[in-house]
């Protein structure tokens, strides 16, 4: 079971779901946070290190924070 479906079973949402992308090379490390007060660990991207793409194929340089959903990643 994924995040998203997790989320929805317990009437939370933690973030967004898109921009979605695939990455052939990324650190990731074990974030702790609470959902409906319920300490949980989620993976999250540390660092990318090859080519990542969005769903449609197209080549982005992700960004692991951003202040706007929408800064998320820039394309190639």
């Amino acid at each position: 079971m994924g995040l998203k479906e997790e989320q929805i079973l317990r009437n939370c949402r933690l973030a967004e779901r898109s921009p979605r992308i695939y990455s052939t090379g990324v650190y990731l490390v074990p974030l702790k946070i609470q959902i409906c007060g319920i300490d949980q660990f989620v993976w999250v991207a540390d660092e990318f290190d090859d080519d990542s793409f969005d769903d449609q194929g197209n080549l982005v340089s992700p960004y692991i924070i951003s202040d706007e959903h929408e800064r998320m990643y820039e394309r190639g």
